[in-house]
C-alpha cells in the first residue's frame, strides 16, 4: 500500500504543475472582470511546442521563456477580441481549435511521419533537504522536477500581489467597471494585463508539461487539460490556494489514469482516465445551476427598497417639517391671530 501511495503521489506532483500555473493565470483574469477564456487548452499546445522547440535550440530555460512568449500572443488575441466587445465563449472556442491546429500542423512540418521526433533536455530536478527523508511523500519528492516548484512559487506571489500590492488591489476592483471607472482606474488597461497574464502562464503551462517529463511533443497531448483548469478555478474558488487545492485534486485522479496502465486497479483504464474529466462536468453542472439559481432569486426579490418601510398612520413627514405646514388664519403654532 505504502508503494502504491507513493507512486500515485509522484504521478500527480508531476500532473499538478501545468494545472496549477494555467489555473493562476485563469484565476487573475476572472478576478479582473474579463470573463473566462476557453482557448487556454490552445494556447497550452502551442507552449507546449514551443518549449520543446526553445529546449533544443537553446536549454529548457529557454523553453519555458519561449512558451511564456507564445502564451502571452494567445493571451493578446483574447485581449483585443474582448475589447472589440466579441463573444468570450466564442473567442476561446476559436483559440482552442486555431491552437490545436496550428501545433498539429507545426509538427508535421517539422517532424514528418517516419522521422524520429525531436526532444529536448528536461528541466532539473530539486531535493529539498528534509522533505526527501519524510515517508509516503519523501521519494516523490527526491527527484521532482523543477516544475512544481515553480508553480508553487507563482501561486505564492499571485496570492501576495493581489492581495497586498496597489496593483493587485486596481484588478480585483477591475471586475466592477462602474465603480472602479468612478475611481480612476483604467479598467481596460487591467483586464489587458490580467489576459496577458493568463495567456502567458498558459503557455508555461504547456512547455512545463513537456519539458517535466518525456521532452517530446505529441499532437493533442494536453488531453483536454485546459479545459480541467476551468473546474480548479470554480472549485477554489478563485483564490490561489484553492486553485492550487483543486489542482491537486484533479492531479490525483489524472495520477490514477497513469498508474492503471500497469496496474489492476479493478476498472478498465479508460473509466481511471475518464475520472478527472467527469468530475469537472460535474463541478461546472453544479457551478451552472448555483449561477441560475442565485440570479433567478435576485429576479423575483425585486428591487430593494432605498428608504425605511413606513409605519401604516404614522406621519409621513420629520419633526422639523411639521412646524414650517400652513397653519390656519396664518398663525405659526394654530392659534388665531389676537
Amino acid at each position: 500500500m505504502t508503494e502504491f501511495l507513493t507512486l500515485l503521489l509522484g504521478a500527480a506532483f508531476i500532473a499538478a504543475a501545468p494545472l496549477i500555473l494555467a489555473g493562476i493565470g485563469e484565476m487573475v483574469l476572472e478576478r479582473s472582470g474579463a470573463g473566462f477564456n476557453l482557448g487556454l487548452d490552445g494556447i497550452m499546445l502551442v507552449g507546449a511546442l514551443a518549449g520543446v522547440l526553445g529546449s533544443v535550440a537553446a536549454g529548457p530555460w529557454v523553453g519555458l521563456l519561449t512558451g511564456l512568449a507564445v502564451g502571452v500572443a494567445g493571451g493578446l488575441v483574447y485581449a483585443v477580441s474582448v475589447a472589440l466587445g466579441l463573444d468570450v465563449v466564442l473567442t476561446g472556442i476559436a483559440i482552442s481549435i486555431v491552437g490545436a491546429g496550428a501545433s498539429t500542423y507545426a509538427f508535421e512540418v517539422i517532424a514528418p511521419a517516419g522521422q524520429t521526433n525531436i526532444s529536448g533536455p528536461l528541466l532539473p530536478t530539486v531535493t529539498v533537504p528534509g522533505l526527501a527523508e519524510l515517508p509516503v511523500v519523501g521519494p516523490p519528492l527526491r527527484t521532482l522536477s523543477v516544475g512544481l516548484w515553480l508553480a508553487v512559487a507563482v501561486a505564492l506571489v499571485a496570492a501576495w500581489a493581489l492581495r497586498f500590492t496597489r496593483a493587485g488591489l486596481r484588478m480585483r476592483a477591475a471586475a466592477d467597471r462602474e465603480t472602479a471607472v468612478q475611481r480612476g482606474i483604467a479598467v481596460g488597461r487591467y483586464r489587458l494585463v490580467a489576459a496577458l497574464i493568463a495567456g502567458g502562464l498558459a503557455g508555461v503551462a504547456g512547455a512545463t508539461l513537456t519539458l517535466t517529463t518525456i521532452g517530446t511533443f505529441t499532437p493533442l497531448m494536453t488531453g483536454g487539460r485546459g479545459f480541467l483548469v476551468l473546474a480548479v478555478v470554480i472549485i477554489g474558488r478563485q483564490t490561489a490556494s484553492g486553485v492550487a487545492a483543486g489542482a491537486a485534486l484533479f492531479a490525483v485522479m489524472d495520477g490514477l489514469g497513469l498508474l492503471a496502465q500497469t496496474r489492476d486497479l479493478g476498472l478498465p483504464t479508460e473509466a481511471y482516465h475518464a475520472l478527472p474529466y467527469l468530475a469537472a462536468l460535474i463541478v461546472l453542472c453544479v457551478h451552472a445551476a448555483r449561477q441560475t439559481r442565485r440570479d433567478t432569486r435576485r429576479i423575483s426579490d425585486g428591487p430593494i427598497p432605498t428608504s425605511s418601510p413606513v409605519t401604516p398612520g404614522a406621519d409621513v413627514l420629520p419633526s422639523d417639517t411639521q412646524d414650517s405646514r400652513p397653519h390656519p388664519k396664518g398663525s405659526p403654532h394654530g392659534r388665531p391671530n389676537s
